[in-house]
């Protein structure tokens, strides 16, 4: 939204005291558009960004001149002079002589293309090269820029280009180039539009009230505010279906959790079922169970997973502890009885005897009775013994270390029945509890002492056991994949809706602003509305006035009422006093008149940065007097506009002149090969006056002639003097202008 209708907006809610709720920035933020109010809410761009700047003032502008070569009906290069400012200038011609080359070629300079073609077949466009002068095509126009000076703005062609393919250069005065945007006017352009052709003046009241309605609206900037509201509803809409979306996927997904339950129970589906039911959706709980693979969600399912990880005691292992225990009871077998097997019991039994006496003193022995056998000699010569032994049982010695490393390496590879197996036996698991009564009977074998039977409990065991355990581990798999399966489309279906359900749920959160910004946009805007239409309210009231010459309709109040498909001008309008239809009751001259009233107040708004209107052809349809309203309206717009009428009609200058407005009138004449010439008009007593006074001076036409030509001249030249007087007088003295033509022809008679 341009700044200027954006601060508006701002002043409105300040002037509400509605400025610092949260949703009078979504408010400002959708005068920028949908794009702008979705980055607001999406927190894209921080809230105190969206305050409105100080509006940028167009570059205002006269024209100065116009020069066109080789477009439409104009082929050599011709130019039009104007006065750059405030003033009436009205180009005369017959129908193609170059006036409506001349005022398309001005519209397509600023706007790039022409209202007469936009909306017809492409037939209308393809004639746009002059036929004379098909190579160059130019249009260039010098222009009075306010606080800037003069500025050329020009297209052009190259000899083959297509229309669109023009190249446009503004170029200030001792400046660099520019551009129509660089100068503001890109907006103004479409808001202000200084051009109306004639049959813009025809179709602006043909197409309905909402067209109108449009065209109005325009000019006020209500086409943004109407695009403001369009913007909140399309959030608030967009918000509300993807909720309704999220919600109606959320049911689905509970159906198919619901039946899921129905077979077997799955804590991961109940989880997800308890969150998807509750006020919240429960999205942080869903989030959760898909991000840790459920594992540690369902307790079923970690279990099934750790027995992945169950195996029975390697066999490798086990087939060498057996191997072990049986060497190691050969070794002891094998020095039983021996002086080294002797040695070390003896050894033993000597360290036992030395360590009592260590602790107790000298003593009786406690085995043979002798008195005082145990002394400080004897410990010193037992320990003497003892090393002699030791020497002797080294063999003994060895096979018993043998003996208990088996026993013990064989009692490693009995371990406790794994929890993971127990929990397999509470789940069910098909072999669950057969390969727990397998391994509390291998766990049996630690309580076993004896080297040969711990050997043979191993061997009878190991291998049931292990047959058991792998059964079981696979028993698990299969339910793991089992319920996998089950678990996966419905965590795929839970996966791809999450995302969608948290930003509808954002977006829901976001729902009461965006009601609260739309609903005061809708109020507000019949109260901007209604002030920035009034004072060009008036001022159509007032031109139509000027354009009622006569007429039996009056215009009452004029006003945009409704919005959307509903929006439409109302215009109040009475026939001898009597209410009735706009429209339906009024000619082709009222309608055209009407059409006038509406253009001038908005191309000529304060706000426009066109100091100049160009209208092409309004006088057709008007009667002669309604021809002396336009000439007064155009006269009151020329005050403060530069106002430039293109017509054929000799009938508004010569209002014009009957009236005494201060104007300037150029003729144009189409000479063969689409040769321009322009020229200033005289009046019509002047220009008989000179065709007269240019017959007499030239030297080679017959007396004759003269004689029979120069007085016609002089009698026009005295019937438009006196026609002129009469009129004057007459009007001057409140006679219509009907009355006064009437008069007129009856005394030429």
């Amino acid at each position: 939204m341009n700044d200027d209708f954006r601060r508006v907006v701002h002043d409105k809610l300040k002037a509400d005291g509605q400025l610092q709720t949260d949703w009078s920035k979504l408010v400002l933020a959708a005068c920028d558009g949908t794009d702008a109010l979705d980055a607001v809410l999406n927190d894209e761009i921080a809230s105190d960004t969206i305050e409105p700047d100080v509006p940028h003032v167009p570059t205002s502008a006269y024209l100065t001149s116009l020069t066109v070569q080789g477009f439409r009906g104009i082929g050599p290069t011709q130019t039009l002079a104007f006065t750059p400012g405030p003033g009436l200038t009205i180009v005369i011609g017959r129908n193609g002589s170059g006036k409506s080359s001349f005022a398309e070629a001005l519209e397509v300079l600023f706007t790039g293309d022409s209202k007469r073609w936009s909306e017809r077949s492409k037939i209308w466009k393809e004639g746009w090269r002059s036929l004379h002068q098909p190579d160059a095509a130019r249009i260039e126009t010098e222009l009075l820029l306010e606080r800037a000076g003069s500025a050329k703005l020009a297209c052009s062609w190259d000899g083959d280009a297509a229309f669109e393919a023009k190249k446009v250069v503004v170029q200030p005065k001792g400046k660099s180039k520019t551009s129509l945007q660089a100068l503001g006017w890109d907006d103004a352009l479409l808001t202000y539009r200084p051009f109306l052709s004639y049959n813009e003046l025809g179709s602006m009241l043909d197409e309905g009230p909402a067209k109108l309605y449009d065209a109005i609206s325009l000019v006020l900037g209500l086409e943004k505010l109407v695009e403001a509201q369009k913007a909140l509803a399309q959030s608030r809409l967009d918000r509300k279906k993807a909720l309704d979306a999220a919600d109606q996927q959320r049911k689905l997904l509970v159906q198919a959790l619901n039946a899921l339950l129905q077979g077997e129970p799955d804590e991961r589906v109940s989880q997800c079922l308890a969150a998807l039911t509750s006020r919240d959706w429960g999205l942080d709980t869903i989030e959760e169970v898909l991000a840790i693979g459920a594992g540690d969600s369902d307790p079923h399912i970690a279990i099934l997973k750790g027995a992945a990880a169950l195996a029975a005691p390697d066999a490798d292992r086990v087939t060498a502890a057996v191997d072990a225990l049986r060497d190691a009871d050969a070794q002891l077998k094998a020095i039983a009885g021996t002086d080294a097997e002797t040695s070390r019991q003896l050894a033993q039994l000597l360290e036992a005897a030395i360590a009592f006496h260590a602790a107790h003193g000298d003593r009786d022995c406690p085995v043979c009775g002798n008195e005082s056998a145990l002394s400080d000699s004897w410990a010193a010569a037992s320990r003497k013994e003892v090393a002699r032994l030791r020497a002797i049982a080294t063999e003994s010695e060895q096979a018993h270390r043998a003996a208990a490393a088996a026993r013990r390496s064989a009692r490693e590879r009995i371990a406790p029945v794994p929890n993971v197996l127990e929990k397999l036996v509470e789940i069910g698991i098909d072999g669950a509890a057969t390969a727990r009564d397998h391994w509390w009977s291998w766990q049996s074998g630690s309580a076993i002492a004896e080297l040969l039977a711990l050997a043979t409990h191993l061997e009878a065991h190991h291998a049931t056991l292990a047959h058991a355990v792998e059964a079981v581990r696979k028993a698990a798999a299969d339910e793991l994949r089992r319920r996998e399966d089950r678990w996966r489309p419905i965590a795929d279906g839970l996966a791809a809706w999450l995302p969608g359900a948290q930003e509808a749920l954002i977006g829901a959160e976001q729902l009461l602003g965006i009601k609260a910004a739309e609903a005061w946009l809708k109020d507000a805007s019949a109260t901007i509305r209604n002030e920035r239409f009034a004072p060009i309210a008036d001022k159509a009231m007032a031109t139509w006035e000027h354009l009622r010459q006569q007429s039996n309709v009056t215009l009452g109040r004029i006003e945009l009422v409704g919005a959307g498909t509903q929006r439409r001008v109302t215009l109040d309008v009475t026939v001898d006093g009597i209410a009735g239809a706009a429209l339906s009751v009024m000619s082709q001259g009222e309608l055209h008149s009407l059409a006038l009233s509406l253009f001038l107040p908005r191309a000529t708004s304060t706000e426009s940065p066109f100091r100049f209107v160009v209208i092409d052809d309004p006088v057709q349809s008007m009667d002669p007097a309604r021809v002396d309203g336009l000439a007064r309206a155009l006269d009151e717009t020329a005050r403060t506009r530069q106002v430039i009428v293109f017509t054929h009609d000799e009938r508004l200058p010569e209002a014009v002149r009957r009236l005494g407005i201060k104007s300037t009138i150029l003729s144009l004449t189409r000479r063969p090969k689409s040769v321009v010439e322009v020229k200033t008009a005289l009046d019509p007593v002047r220009a008989y006056v000179q065709d007269a006074r240019a017959l007499v001076l030239t030297s080679d036409l017959p007396n004759d002639v003269l004689r029979s030509l120069v007085p016609g001249f002089c009698r026009s030249a005295l019937e438009a003097a006196c026609m002129t007087v009469i009129r004057r007088r007459r009007l001057a003295a409140g006679s219509l202008m009907a009355r006064s033509s009437k008069s007129w022809r009856m005394l030429k008679n």
